[in-house]
């Protein structure tokens, strides 16, 4: 990399992940353009950092945005929430391989490194996993959109590596810590401090620290690890077991009773699908059941080893994000 400051644009950059990269970049004196449609959001407010306000899916948007920046940062999520309602469903696939398209090419005419943030849903699951396991993951994929979406855009960007263009792809585990400002009812680190988690589903699951994803980027970026996924694993725990030690610091009495997997899936869709008919988008869609039941334990593999990268304590994780909430009033 060259002496001189990198630039760098960064598209969702008022989300969870974006957020954590334009820090992570910012801390290491990277000269930041962040995009967003908000007129002015609040996620940004204060930073050292140029803001461009506009639309990625208008004509010519994503090249102007891109040039003169050596890295584009896509930690975007072109994918609707909700099911079911025409006007946030409308051919997700399709939209989503279109701004993929148009990501790349942007990137290409401006010679920059593209960093795209995929999911662990794209990875290959555990060998070791059961026949019903493994086909109730093949149900989970047609419920939803986003697990099409997010492998598709992966196969998109693997395919203008093998052409040459420079990109790097990471796949991280179910993110917390701070900086995230989704609606309140999605957040549950909030709900099970303030005691509205009635009861809670034990599954196995990994999470990392969104800070350690934000650091990854840069390593991958510098190191030049171009070209094949980079699955990010942090600390593997049961849902439960992570509910009780967020409780613990919240100094709360946690959830006792136990949902079964199933039910409470089932119950999210059936949810939405009521709220669907009534027109309106439901508060918690069933996506974030349909992700924790997808998700699994995960170590780290020879291309994290690579970077160097040692997740944080899940501890100092749980205690950021409880701060976080408790900042932004959530609990």
């Amino acid at each position: 990399m060259s002496s001189q400051a990198p630039r760098a644009l960064v598209l969702g950059a008022t989300g969870h992940i974006g957020q954590a990269m334009v820090r992570e970049l910012l801390a290491h004196q990277w000269q930041i353009t962040a995009a967003t449609r908000q007129e002015r959001p609040a996620a940004l407010a204060g930073l050292p950092l140029n803001v461009v306000r506009g639309d990625a899916d208008s004509p010519g948007q994503l090249a102007a945005w891109m040039r003169g920046h050596g890295f584009v940062f896509d930690a975007a999520a072109p994918y609707a929430m909700n099911l079911f309602l025409p006007a946030l469903s409308a051919r997700p696939l399709a939209h989503a391989q279109r701004r993929m398209a148009a990501v790349l090419e942007a990137a290409r005419q401006a010679g920059a490194v593209l960093v795209h943030v995929s999911s662990y849903t794209t990875q290959p699951r555990p060998g070791d996993e059961g026949a019903l396991a493994a086909l109730e993951a093949r149900v989970r994929r047609r419920l939803h959109p986003y697990f099409a979406v997010k492998a598709a855009m992966e196969a998109m960007v693997l395919d203008a590596a093998r052409s040459g263009q420079r990109v790097v792809v990471l796949n991280p585990s179910a993110c917390l810590g701070p900086w995230d400002r989704r609606p309140r009812d999605l957040c549950v680190v909030p709900l099970l401090a303030t005691g509205q988690v009635p009861a809670l589903v034990s599954h196995e699951m990994n999470v990392i620290d969104v800070r350690d994803v934000a650091l990854a980027a840069r390593l991958a970026v510098q190191r030049q690890r171009f070209g094949q996924p980079i699955a990010l694993s942090g600390h593997n725990c049961r849902t439960d077991e992570m509910a009780n030690q967020v409780c613990r610091i919240a100094g709360v009495a946690a959830p006792r009773r136990r949902l079964a997997k199933r039910l409470a899936a089932a119950g999210m869709w059936w949810t939405e699908a009521g709220w669907a008919l009534l027109g309106r988008p439901s508060p918690v869609p069933a996506l974030g059941t349909l992700l924790l039941l997808d998700s699994h334990a995960m170590q780290a593999g020879p291309a994290q080893q690579a970077l160097g990268l040692r997740p944080r304590p899940l501890e100092t994780t749980l205690r950021d994000a409880l701060a976080w909430y408790r900042q932004l009033g959530y609990c």
